[in-house]
């Protein structure tokens, strides 16, 4: 190794360090590091250190060679490769790696564990100290590991749960470190049935981890709607395609092992079996996790969110315009939409055998006014509206985000029984679960999306209310989103007779030639034509004065932020 690589400052071997009269962990410690740094694990080394290590390889119960390793570790604060360690003190990387088994008894014994680094693009594997550890050792104590074994059933599955979402879904831990605690934990506890059964499974512990996954989702999510494994979250766990790829065919098909052995089954949904998600079946809750009864928790902040109903009541009336066309169209989804027409359109529809729910999908530019029409739908027809932003229901953990949107279509379906008028479910800006889904995905994102637009496919299918979506981009709406909205509505930019009115009616003092000479000479929305109106307001009460045609003609100019009055975006189905 090349000196320009080494960043430590070598300390002098020819100065002697005058010896405490009592040692600390810490000071004894610190002295191996200042001793051991670039000293190659000499000879000399060890005899400089005699004392400070004689005293913690007492008080650790530790090996001479574990000491120098757990001082390097403190010092650094972070994971660190064999090459890392090798660097401090000065030595080949292939020495070092002959104390593996030094280092595996440190891992053992819960003192420091495994994690991934990257490097240059590569992996390598790291060692860091596990938690607790420093805060012992600045107490003057030795670290004494959680207790892990002779757990009561209600704690284990809990360090479950924590472990799985903590570690396995993470990119700093192997799948070897997953399997290998999972092991260890089951072997420490096989007075629990869980366990014992789980240890059945340690010549396969892709099937071990597997089945405390299902576990660990019953322990967040059983017994309320959103329980339920599933399939999407392997991919992020088992690292090789190949057993990815044979685990789920299996899965899928309901010939695992774990099936065979009745401990998992598909989740139904309405009375169909879920090829992509799984649970715990009555045996394993009743004769494995006996006396143990789930919370349910969840993400409260989702749930929370998809509960709350807006009352129609709550939206203010506010006069749309519309280019011709779109005000047919609105005028006539809004008559359908009425609590006169509805009830009975859906009925005659159900006895023709057709599908009776209604699925709208409003697109076009933005600022034409699809989100207020939404509302204005709403109050008109007295429907309360429950609104869900699709991009709140995306979850950086791994199936989160298909159960967000499964807990949306499932309130929406209770709040259906539970209201006298069926409420609308609005999608808003739903551009990025309806485009064209991902063919060859590679990135986790990417599979995440195609599972939510899958569900979505499926309950949209089975709709059996009301649900519009809005999206400023159709033109890569994937077909299969364009077949089941039942009514399509695009949103143009206003003509020039419709932009009259909107100045008209925004900008209040206005002549009728000016309103009609804006219109002609910008080509705005409606949304921009209402920002020019709020600058305008605002100049306003500023300066007391009221403003001008040129002062109107420059909010205009700086609503195009360089670019040209004419450019429009292309819009619509392709």
């Amino acid at each position: 190794m090349l000196d320009d690589e080494f960043d430590y400052i070598s300390p002098d071997f020819d100065d002697e360090y005058e010896e405490p009269e009592t040692w600390t962990l810490i000071s004894a410690l610190d002295r191996v590091l200042n001793e051991a740094l670039e000293s190659r694990l000499s000879k000399q080394f060890w005899e400089k250190c005699k004392n400070p290590i004689d005293y913690l390889t007492k008080e650790l119960s530790m090996t001479r060679m574990q000491v120098v390793i757990l001082a390097i570790l403190v010092e650094n604060g972070e994971t660190m490769t064999w090459k890392g360690i090798a660097k401090c003190v000065r030595c080949s990387r292939l020495n070092i790696m002959t104390y593996s088994n030094e280092i595996d008894e440190l891992v053992e014994k819960r003192w420091i564990v495994r994690r991934k680094v990257q490097e240059f693009g590569r992996s390598y594997q790291g060692f860091c100290l596990a938690h607790g550890v420093v805060s012992a050792l600045r107490e003057n104590k030795p670290f004494v590991p959680e207790k892990i074994d002779g757990l009561e059933l209600g704690t284990f599955v809990h360090k479950v749960m924590k472990y799985v979402k903590d570690n396995v879904k993470s990119e700093d831990t192997e799948l070897s470190d997953n399997e290998e605690w999972i092991l260890m934990m089951c072997e420490a506890n096989t007075h629990l049935p869980l366990c014992r059964e789980a240890l059945k499974y340690r010549n396969n512990l892709n099937d071990m981890l597997f089945f405390m996954m299902v576990v660990s989702d019953y322990v967040e999510w059983g017994n309320t709607e959103y329980e339920g494994f599933n399939l999407f979250e392997l991919h992020d766990v088992y690292p090789d395609n190949e057993v990815v790829d044979n685990m789920m065919e299996t899965l899928r098909r309901g010939t695992h092992q774990l099936f065979e052995d009745g401990l998992i089954e598909h989740v139904c949904v309405e009375g169909m079996a879920s090829p992509e998600s799984f649970f715990l079946t009555r045996k394993s809750k009743e004769k494995l996790l006996e006396g143990f009864t789930p919370k349910g928790k969840g993400k409260t902040n989702i749930r929370q969110q998809v509960e709350g109903l807006t009352s129609h009541t709550s939206i203010k009336e506010k006069a749309m315009f519309y280019n011709v066309e779109e005000q047919q169209q609105i005028e006539r989804l809004t008559s359908l939409l009425s609590k006169e027409n509805l009830p009975d359109i859906q009925r005659r529809l159900e006895e023709q055998g057709l599908r009776k729910g209604f699925a709208c999908l409003f697109y076009g530019a933005p600022g034409t006014g699809k989100t207020e029409t939404v509302l204005q739908i709403a109050r008109c027809t007295g429907r309360d509206i429950m609104q869900v932003d699709i991009a709140d229901m995306r979850d950086k953990y791994v199936g989160e985000s298909e159960k967000n949107i499964k807990a949306v279509f499932d309130r929406y379906r209770e709040a259906c029984k539970q209201s006298e008028v069926m409420p609308i479910l609005f999608f808003n800006e739903a551009d990025a679960v309806i485009n064209k889904r991902t063919e060859n995905i590679e990135k986790s994102v990417d599979k995440m999306d195609n599972a939510m637009q899958n569900i979505i496919l499926q309950e949209l299918e089975n709709l059996e209310g009301i649900l519009i979506a809005t999206t400023n981009l159709t033109s890569n709406l994937d077909s299969a989103f364009e077949r089941r909205f039942l009514f399509k509505v695009e949103f143009h930019i206003p003509d020039v007779s419709v932009k009259q009115l909107l100045w008209s009616s925004m900008l209040q003092g206005i002549t009728e030639e000016e309103a009609h000479q804006l219109a002609i000479k910008y080509n705005f929305s409606g949304g921009q034509i209402e920002n020019i109106a709020r600058k305008r307001a605002i100049d306003t009460i500023l300066t007391g004065k009221q403003m001008s045609l040129a002062d109107i003609e420059g909010y205009c100019k700086a609503e195009f932020l360089g670019r040209s009055n004419n450019t429009r975006s292309v819009i619509g189905f392709r």
